[in-house]
């Protein structure tokens, strides 16, 4: 739509009406669809309230981008108008050099400071230093009162928080409540204790406990348990999507999957795991060429190899995401649920063996190939010893890598494919060899003496 009126050579009163009308997000979203220039255009047309706003919701490309393009005076100004948090994302985006030229030039009360300190994945880098905060021994008259005063200063006036004189966290209140008790009755009355974070905990943390315990407003607490800060509901959620798009993309081997590269830097931001995963792979293939002899003597072996290949990966795969849903749940049962999954393989596998068996069986009739019983078996046995392995290495590989204190997602799905390959091939060909290349050729040897 703000392309349309940029085609048409609408005058900046115009812009400027138009965007009146939209949301700070709608209006970040319609100007990363712009060319540099016109999206420069349009964020030089705002004011520096609107502005703050709009760059707070741009992706962390553009936004780095358009602040980077910023007079150091104007990304003084900028500051002064984000909330704290988003001032510090930005920060910290900057070059080292430049993140410390602008901190010189900030005041030295700017409540920013406080929050580039820490590391990205730390409760602190999420958490805002701006909040209403009520005294244990206030009654709800003054506690209205202080909501009141601090409405226009703070991120969200939903939760109240409760501390003691020397600032320790006491509890909280939602905003309904506050509003719904009446005098005499004090905050100690009807304050609700939830559960805090430390500052520097990880940020894993946060998104497990949102899954257990709901959302709300989480205060953020010192090692003396002073309350310094609280994240509330929504960036609450934004780590949640955030920890999510991370884990999808460990799983899938993915370095990102920003969409906004081109498919030059995409695809060099991808091909060093690709390449990790090609030498993975290698072995599977030197597996293979090793056992020439048995494939050159039984070709219909090579026509099943991918049925055998493709179960395994199937099964390990499935493991893996039980598995590693499971490690995220509060009460978790690994190891139990670890081993009904190699149970639940082993009763699969030995049904898909029978029936590969039987498939194999008929193959063998049709294409008038010797041995279709011990050919059957191969394939069969094989089938139902890979699914059975899948499940343990789909389980036993996040378990270990959790158990080392790294996070088990890093099992990606095609790192985890792979090693099925190899196993698969040394089962199937073992097998093979074992049944056609000795019981086939001792039945055989029989045969030729009568």
């Amino acid at each position: 739509m703000i392309k349309e009126l940029l085609d048409n050579k609408a005058s900046k009163e115009e812009i400027i009406e138009f965007l009146s009308n939209y949301h700070a997000y709608d209006i970040s979203k319609m100007i990363e669809e712009l060319s540099e220039e016109d999206r420069d255009y349009i964020l030089d047309l705002l004011n520096q309230e609107v502005l703050a706003e709009v760059i707070s919701y741009l992706n962390p490309e553009d936004r780095h981008e358009v602040f980077s393009n910023l007079t150091l005076d104007e990304q003084v100004a900028l500051v002064e108008e984000l909330e704290p948090d988003d001032a510090a994302d930005i920060i910290n985006q900057l070059e080292e050099e430049d993140k410390q030229e602008l901190i010189k030039n900030l005041d030295e009360d700017e409540e920013v400071l406080d929050l580039i300190k820490y590391d990205e994945d730390e409760a602190g880098s999420f958490m805002t230093n701006q909040f209403v905060i009520a005294n244990i021994n206030d009654d709800v008259k003054m506690a209205t009162k202080k909501l009141i005063q601090m409405a226009d200063e703070v991120d969200t006036i939903q939760t109240i928080f409760v501390v003691d004189d020397e600032g320790h966290y006491k509890g909280q209140i939602p905003l309904k409540k506050l509003i719904k008790t009446k005098y005499p009755k004090t905050v100690l009355d009807i304050l609700e204790v939830e559960p805090t974070f430390y500052v520097f905990d990880h940020v894993d943390n946060l998104v497990r406990h949102l899954k257990h315990y709901g959302g709300y407003d989480i205060g953020i607490v010192d090692n003396n348990h002073k309350l310094i800060g609280m994240i509330a509901q929504d960036d609450i959620l934004d780590i949640y999507l955030d920890e999510a798009q991370e884990d999808y993309e460990k799983l899938a081997a993915l370095p990102d999957t920003s969409t906004d590269k081109n498919a030059f830097l995409t695809a060099l931001h991808r091909l060093p795991w690709l390449l990790i995963l090609l030498a993975v792979s290698i072995p599977s293939a030197f597996i293979t060429s090793n056992f020439t002899g048995i494939l050159t003597a039984f070709v219909i072996l090579a026509f099943f190899q991918p049925l055998i290949l493709d179960a395994g990966g199937d099964v390990a795969s499935q493991t893996l995401a039980v598995t590693l849903i499971e490690m995220t749940k509060k009460d978790a049962k690994v190891i139990s649920n670890g081993l009904k999954e190699i149970a639940t393989g082993a009763i699969s596998g030995f049904v898909m063996g029978v029936i590969a068996f039987a498939v194999t069986l008929i193959f063998s009739f049709i294409l008038q190939f010797d041995h279709g019983i011990l050919i059957g078996l191969s394939v069969g046995l094989s089938l139902w010893l890979t699914v059975i392995t899948g499940p343990f290495l789909g389980f036993m590989i996040p378990f270990i890598i959790s158990k080392m204190k790294f996070d088990p997602a890093v099992a990606s799905g095609p790192f985890i494919t792979n090693l099925i390959d190899i196993s698969s091939n040394l089962i199937y060909f073992g097998i093979a060899t074992l049944i056609l290349g000795g019981l086939a050729a001792w039945l055989t040897s029989i045969l030729n003496f009568q």
